[in-house]
């Protein structure tokens, strides 16, 4: 079992680089556990910080970032910024035609994710076509998942995902083919497998 712990005591006061408020440590953890129990824990799976108020989480290496002078600063998390949401619209757009087309559902949610990214709408769009056209010619959109891990965090990978599986969640359904992209989501992403059965839990309550 994976659980998701917050360290309350450790926090980096106005770190977040999205709004400004403080960031917390969380880890999450692989626990031993019996019957659906957690009782004790095994290892420690990765640790990040996490703003709960914009919920934008980035790995410990932000507290070596935040040190940078202001224009440096800016750069790197405006560069991360842009790389989540360029890994989204790939991600959503592949998961969206896994089925063999795009709806009209599909492609409003996608536009309106690249209208809140509009000083890189162009490039968001030409993802989204260039994944629409080509599928995932080369790895493209597992290779941004992928870095989305190693540069902002494995929160950061969970939440995109969640966001892909909302929009294939519209029609009140989600086929085998999905999940099985999911799945594979998660493990280009270098995930532990059990992060898989964590997000069909959130598809659940959707």
């Amino acid at each position: 079992m994976i659980k998701k712990i917050t360290l309350q005591n450790h926090v980096l006061e106005g770190a977040c680089p999205v709004c400004g408020d403080d960031m917390i440590l969380h880890k999450y953890v692989h626990y031993f556990s019996l019957f659906g129990k957690a009782l004790f824990p095994l290892k420690i799976i990765e640790e990040f910080y996490k703003c709960e108020v914009c919920k934008s989480s980035y790995n410990t290496d932000i507290k070596d970032l935040i040190k940078l002078d202001d224009e440096k600063k800016q750069l790197r998390f405006e560069e991360a910024g842009k790389l989540y949401a360029k890994a989204l619209i790939a991600a959503m757009t592949y998961m969206a035609v896994i089925d063999g087309h795009l709806d009209e559902k599909e492609q409003q949610s996608l536009h309106a994710i690249i209208g809140k990214y509009s000083n890189i709408a162009d490039e968001l769009i030409e993802i989204m076509d260039s994944v629409k056209n080509q599928s995932n010619k080369d790895d493209f959109v597992y290779k941004l998942i992928k870095k989305v891990h190693q540069e902002l965090s494995i929160d950061s990978v969970l939440a995109l995902l969640s966001e892909a599986v909302k929009m294939l969640m519209a029609d009140g359904k989600i086929d085998k083919n999905e999940l099985k992209l999911l799945d594979k989501f998660i493990l280009e992403a270098n995930l532990p497998k059990e992060f898989y059965y964590l997000l069909i839990s959130k598809v659940k309550k959707i």
